[in-house]
């Protein structure tokens, strides 16, 4: 039996000799006859990693045969590339006087160019593969036992009504998926990924992957067990809808020695919305990591100290171990790292019975958020979502248990931009309400809607890698801060695998007025607030990982 690796050319490696005795069956056989009768755990094979991240020659070569002047590589090896004036560019022009917000930051008008956003063009999906095809084989990069596939970068911009105003791709993206021994090989050390524009130039780049070879085998759970496996994972708050066999590629900076078989849990939570899928090991033996305990009661009202206006700052909520999902505590807090090393103030950071639906409540509808959500300028949340809303099930009943659309009306307070990282909030053709009629209402200021179209995979960085991209400091001609739709659509590349379609949508004011390039402030410009009684459309953009 052999196994090839799954990264360059010219480093395949066979290893028939390394193996003894194992037996390898497709996960859910719970055992194996043997000839002398007894029966052995089903098996599945595990592989060493024996390189990780790409040289700085073959990163080099790459840069070279996608026409990329300049590529900075990672300390891990990875490659990442986003062109700063090309990637997931639209075409806007500055309007009228600068002004001020709330805060009293400076702030820069820019309409939506819809002449110019009609004579955009891509070049076609098969155009988009062939040239990703000779670029990688001529730098000796060719990924064995993937599949390419390619999509558009969409944005759709509509009035009020609904009424299509503009719809185009703004760019091509070619992603390879990979699979080691038959099974699905996923996960943010697992990604190839070039983007182009309509002149086939490269607007972005993601080359993060392993050499790795087969090792020997492991005893994995069968079916019954895999869905015990999962459920216990997701401290049973989810209904296990399937725990399938994958193997998850972590980041390079991980440092993995090995690559073993994993479980992709997915399911529903008690309320019916999607459960971010979580990941866990699929060895009989494994022992799932020890959920973090309880965070300490949030104060009362009457402990909370008041708060002005005037300050750039930022808070994150997100439900934990109450609602099955292990990492959200290290996630936001590698979220709110980046800003308060910066000296950017943290002002709340609710995880488990301390997230409660009323911070993201509007008061007309009974909530608090101009005490929280709504009292900061950005808002980074985790949890299980739907196209309406998202859930605090298990955890919190403050004051109930499912922010919906309906009870949401961000911006009347301080908030610019929220930043939901959950499963299908922003799905496009939600059944009964698309995705304006939905979250439009909640425009009462708010510049920004961040989040998903599909069901998003649990992470424990996502939140920091965005929150650096938006906020990074310039090194010679890269490292530049990004702007927040861009640092959300980066962030999700890096971190989620090619099947989960990230989306941003936000208001049109009168004359085309769009927020869709603003940074984060301090970083480029930002545009003023359009109050709710302003909004004449919304605008759309979402695209694969």
């Amino acid at each position: 039996m052999g196994s090839k690796t799954q990264t360059p050319r010219g480093r395949r490696r066979t290893t028939a000799a390394l193996l003894t005795a194992a037996v390898a069956v497709p996960l859910g056989v719970s055992a194996v006859a043997t000839p002398a009768g007894a029966a052995v755990a089903a098996t599945l094979p595990v592989f060493a990693v024996r390189s990780s991240g790409l040289t700085a020659a073959q990163a080099s070569g790459l840069a070279k045969s996608l026409g990329i002047g300049r590529l900075a590589r990672g300390e891990d090896g990875s490659v990442r590339y986003a062109a700063e004036k090309s990637f997931l560019a639209v075409p806007t022009r500055t309007a009228g006087r600068p002004g001020k917000d709330e805060d009293g930051q400076p702030t820069t008008t820019t309409v939506l160019d819809v002449a110019a956003l009609k004579r955009l063009r891509t070049i076609g999906t098969r155009a988009a593969l062939q040239r990703s095809a000779r670029a990688l084989a001529a730098a000796g990069l060719t990924p064995r036992d993937a599949k390419a596939s390619a999509r558009n970068t969409t944005i759709t911009a509509v009035d009020r009504a609904g009424r299509t105003i503009v719809s185009a791709a703004l760019d091509t993206s070619v992603s390879y998926s990979f699979t080691l021994a038959g099974l699905p090989y996923e996960g943010p050390g697992a990604k190839v990924r070039i983007a182009y524009d309509g002149k086939g130039q490269v607007t972005s780049l993601s080359h993060s992957t392993r050499t790795v070879e087969q090792t020997g085998s492991v005893a994995v759970v069968d079916a019954a067990g895999a869905q015990a496996r999962c459920a216990e994972a997701m401290a049973g708050r989810v209904r296990i809808a399937a725990a399938t066999p994958v193997y998850w590629a972590p980041a390079l900076s991980a440092g993995v020695r090995t690559i073993e078989p994993s479980l992709r849990c997915s399911g529903v939570n008690t309320d019916g919305s999607r459960a971010q899928v979580v990941v866990v090991p699929a060895a009989l033996d494994a022992k799932l990591p020890e959920m973090p305990p309880p965070p300490a009661p949030r104060p009362g009202p009457d402990q909370v100290t008041a708060r002005a206006y005037g300050r750039v700052d930022v808070g994150s909520e997100g439900t934990g171990p109450c609602s099955g999902l292990p990492h959200t505590g290290t996630n936001l807090a590698s979220f709110n790292g980046q800003f308060s090393t910066r000296g950017i103030p943290v002002e709340f950071s609710w995880t488990d019975q301390n997230a409660w639906e009323q911070d993201f409540k509007d008061p007309a509808y009974g909530g608090d958020d101009s005490d929280w959500t709504d009292h900061v300028d950005m808002t980074y949340w985790q949890g299980h979502g739907s196209p309406t809303g998202f859930s605090f099930s298990g955890c919190s009943s403050n004051d109930d248990t499912f922010l919906s659309n309906a009870d949401a009306r961000w911006g009347n307070g301080d908030v610019e931009w929220m930043s939901l990282f959950t499963c299908l909030v922003l799905e496009a053709g939600a059944p009964g309400q698309r995705w304006w009629q939905r979250w439009g209402p909640a425009f009462a200021g708010l510049h920004q809607l961040n989040s998903f179209h599909t069901v998003s995979y649990h992470s424990a960085s996502h939140g920091g890698t965005y929150a650096n991209y938006l906020l990074r400091t310039p090194f010679l001609w890269w490292n530049k801060p990004m702007p927040v739709r861009s640092a959300w659509a980066q962030a999700s590349i890096d971190d989620q695998p090619a099947s989960v379609v990230w989306a941003s949508m936000g208001p049109i004011g009168p004359g085309g007025a769009v927020s869709m390039n603003d940074y984060f402030w301090g970083k480029g410009p930002v545009s003023p607030d359009v109050p709710a009684a302003a909004v004449t459309g919304y605008w759309y953009i979402s695209g694969g990982s």
